[in-house]
């Protein structure tokens, strides 16, 4: 059996919106995420109160990602927000960090991602593009949904 060396990637991406952290940090759940992303779908496998909390566990299978277990670890309202999300090729801890800047709140989205496998050290060389052309669609969705009350369809 041939060595395996996992690969490691952080990878983050900055947004500004113009509304407060208080308006932006229910959105950030993975029950609410359907109000504002059209691709958005997950299986919620365990939350005391129905919606994101400490200890929340859900499982998305998105075709780029296959299927994956996300733990919400950390959970600092309108603060900072952090998963931990395995799957069979890669284990990612993601965090969303929310400052309050001028008369809005910049966030911060950070993936630090470990592969687990060959073919995720394979998925590591397109991460970096991926995640800025995710980001900027993230940006658009969620200031959209914000400022218009719907989703951007």
């Amino acid at each position: 059996m041939a060595a395996f060396t996992p690969g490691h990637l952080t990878v983050s991406a900055e947004m500004f919106l113009d509304y407060p952290a208080e308006a932006i940090w229910p959105l950030l759940c993975p029950v609410r995420e359907y109000d504002w992303i059209a691709h958005w779908r997950c299986e919620l496998l365990h939350s005391e109160s129905g919606v994101n909390e400490l200890g929340c566990v859900f499982r998305t299978d998105f075709p780029d990602e296959g299927p994956e277990v996300w733990l919400t670890s950390r959970f600092e309202p309108c603060e900072r927000l952090e998963f931990v999300r395995t799957g069979r090729d890669r284990i990612v801890h993601f965090v969303i960090g929310l400052a309050p800047e001028s008369h809005g709140t910049r966030l911060t989205w950070t993936h630090h991602v470990t592969a687990l496998t060959a073919t995720g050290n394979a998925g590591l060389s397109g991460k970096p593009a991926a995640f800025a052309a995710q980001m900027a669609l993230l940006e658009r969705m969620l200031g959209h949904y914000l400022e218009a009350g719907e989703m951007l369809t």
